[in-house]
């Protein structure tokens, strides 16, 4: 079959944006015909509409009329509307469209293209289905380039240490959530990380950010490695190419700042914009959340930043964009049993928030702000007074 175009774009003129969200339309003679993809939508859903696509293996390939629905930038495809569940779905993240010329009775054909898996061939019913169709997939392929989204191969480091590395496709979607799955066609991802909040760093001899470094790297054998940074977690990550890891970078760097760029900006301090003037800061070790090899809690170096609406934000840099966690100091803080220490006592962590001030007059302030925040939102309690006494 002959390729007509490979950047997607049409051989007929472009079709206003408002023209294939409300109904396409062509004439012949008086006749006037109009399609339309958001007739049959359901809520949640952009479009919806009829194609066919190629299924098979091998030779023996044929074309199945398929309900074809777009939500955001994910095509999903079903059998009929009946169906609970869609048969599969195309990832436009990433992806690229090109018109061919079809050696078989099929018009109307086009195809989907990602750079690291196999091109999925579709068809309209007609040469206005078949422009309403691509103009459709043209936009949400744009609004995923524009809104920083990605999607590829990346190795995955298993959670716990034990498994080594594992392949998984890796998608970044317009919600600021990193999925991944076993194969690019599964409709349930294995896991997900939520960037919003955390940030990203490289690993090992890539810290220095030098492209001869990690070129050299790559000739030993070695990997692109990057570690995501979430709450009280790392995961990591590495790629095959330096080019890939310096996207895989500035995607997450983009979404994890989601959340932020729509705050008020009350304060910058500690980078808790928008959350209020700051109370309280300074720097502090706090106690972590996961357990170490011997059973312990470790302490991380951590700089902590209370706010007026009762919001304790943790940072792994002072005045860094991006908090490591948070927690609504809501409740009384008092003093634990370490040296300058402070625990707050929580009912969403079993074990409570604990960390230890550089001296004991930083420890009795943060536990004096806390306590006068919980008064505001309880009315009051003697019970920090008297462990601060």
């Amino acid at each position: 079959m002959d390729i007509l175009s490979m950047s997607g774009s049409k051989p007929k003129k472009k079709k206003s944006f408002l023209q294939t969200l409300f109904g396409c339309a062509f004439s012949l003679g008086q006749e006037k015909t109009v399609v339309s993809l958001t007739a049959d939508a359901q809520p949640g859903e952009d479009a919806a509409g009829w194609m066919h696509k190629l299924g098979g293996k091998g030779k023996a390939k044929f074309w199945q009329k398929r309900l074809f629905v777009l939500k955001g930038t994910e095509l999903y495809y079903y059998k009929n509307r009946a169906d609970p569940e869609p048969k599969g779905v195309i990832r436009l993240t990433g992806a690229s469209f090109y018109f061919v010329k079809s050696s078989t009775d099929k018009e109307n054909h086009f195809r989907i293209k990602h750079s690291d898996f196999k091109v999925r061939d579709l068809a309209a019913e007609d040469q206005v289905w078949l422009d309403a169709w691509t103009e459709l997939i043209e936009k949400a392929i744009e609004k995923a380039d524009k809104n920083k989204e990605m999607a590829g191969w990346l190795f995955k480091k298993d959670k716990r240490g034990k498994q080594g590395w594992k392949r998984r496709y890796c998608v970044i979607s317009a919600d600021g959530v990193l999925r991944y799955y076993e194969n690019p066609d599964d409709l349930t991802c294995k896991g997900h990380l939520d960037l919003k909040g955390g940030g990203v760093e490289l690993v090992g001899a890539d810290k220095i950010g030098k492209r001869q470094s990690s070129l050299r790297e790559s000739m030993q054998g070695g990997r692109f490695t990057f570690n995501v940074l979430l709450e009280d977690q790392t995961r990591q990550f590495y790629s095959e190419s330096f080019t890939d890891r310096q996207k895989w970078i500035a995607s997450i760097e983009r979404n994890s700042k989601r959340g932020e760029e729509n705050s008020d900006h009350d304060s910058d301090e500690g980078g808790a914009k928008g959350r209020g003037a700051c109370v309280v800061s300074g720097w502090a070790l706090k106690k972590g959340g996961g357990n170490s090899t011997f059973g312990r809690r470790d302490w991380k170096k951590r700089f902590l930043v209370l706010t007026k609406d009762g919001t304790l934000y943790w940072f792994k840099k002072e005045l860094h964009a991006h908090k490591m966690g948070s927690l609504q100091a809501n409740h009384h803080g008092y003093p634990s049993k370490y040296n300058h220490a402070f625990k707050i006592d929580t009912p969403n962590r079993s074990k409570g928030f604990e960390a230890r001030a550089e001296t004991n007059a930083e420890m009795r302030l943060f536990c004096k702000e806390i306590q006068e925040i919980a008064g505001e939102h309880k009315g009051g309690s003697t019970e920090a007074e008297a462990n601060m006494v």
